[in-house]
């Protein structure tokens, strides 16, 4: 897949903190050390002996995003992240971004 690379801790953390903010509720470096624990240690069992890490996963499910063009640099993006709509208007603050 092109352009596909694992999240890195900081993504994994804002991501986190996106889908869990009950659980993740901070900057602080105790949840930031939980993020970039399972960063870089959970794992997904795909079958047939081929685990992953679930940083690798995400990665690569940033890539099936619809791409995005951004509003200042008119670049295409592959994003997730937490987006508001306002009078028509669509913005996202992106916890990953990925080149198209």
């Amino acid at each position: 897949m092109k352009n596909a690379k694992p999240l890195d801790d900081l993504e994994m953390h804002e991501l986190l903190r996106l889908i869990y903010p009950e659980n993740i509720r901070s900057d602080d470096d105790e949840y930031f050390e939980l993020s970039q624990d399972i960063c870089d240690n959970a794992t997904i069992d795909l079958g047939d002996g081929a685990e992953v890490s679930l940083a690798d996963l995400l990665g690569r499910v940033a890539m099936l995003t619809m791409p995005m063009e951004s509003g200042l640099t008119k670049q295409l993006s592959h994003c997730l992240g937490s987006v508001t709509i306002k009078e028509g208007s669509v913005q996202m603050v992106a916890a990953v971004r990925r080149d198209v």
